[in-house]
């Protein structure tokens, strides 16, 4: 697992150089969606309870609105998920959640560019291979829904034992196409991943 997070932590590293440098940002947004995201899941390596501890000392703003609370942490959240609007530098907003069930850290955006988002999620991921861990690709599709063109692709690194973790990025070719109607274009999502079971 300390290679996972060694490989991770690097391939962060390493795309946030890219994208400062401009090679990625084609999209201001995508990049603000992708920093963010870096900063609270990826730091924290996908822990909850460091997620949310943060989120209250931060003293960012809970989300309360229950249709928000059913996109951002699923139904029935009570004490194991929550949301928090994140600080936005521009007038889009960003939202910090913890999901009930999965305990998946995401962060949630507004509005952004779809392939500027994807090529800097998928580099950080694919950088995170090291000599012991896998990449893969789990799943890797584009579909149409009632309010346009989605996107999902989840990606998995783990070492022999199957321990890791999956990233998830979601977007929609406008805001609102992939999340019934929500207004949200794109979201990363991290969750830690057990050892198999012998």
């Amino acid at each position: 697992m300390k290679l996972i997070r060694i490989g991770l932590l690097a391939g962060v590293a390493a795309v946030e150089m890219l994208g400062a440098a401009s090679a990625y940002a084609a999209d201001y947004n995508a990049e603000v969606t992708f920093r963010m995201f870096t900063a609270t899941c990826m730091r924290r390596l996908g822990m909850a309870n460091e997620i949310t501890t943060w989120a209250k000392e931060a003293r960012l703003t809970p989300v309360t609105d229950a249709s928000a609370l059913a996109t951002f942490v699923g139904q029935g959240a009570g004490s194991k998920g929550g949301a928090w609007v994140l600080p936005s530098p521009n007038d889009r907003k960003f939202t910090l959640s913890v999901r009930s069930g999965t305990q998946t850290c995401a962060v949630w955006a507004e509005a952004g560019d779809p392939p500027t988002a994807e090529t800097l999620f998928r580099k950080m991921v694919t950088e995170a291979a090291r000599p012991g861990t896998n990449v893969t690709t789990d799943d890797d599709q584009s579909f149409t829904t009632k309010s346009g063109k989605a996107r999902l692709l989840t990606m998995t690194v783990a070492d022999s034992t199957g321990e890791g973790y999956r990233f998830t990025f979601m977007a929609g070719d406008e805001t609102g196409a992939f999340f019934s109607g929500a207004p949200v274009q794109l979201s990363m999502q991290m969750t830690r991943v057990p050892p198999k079971k012998k």
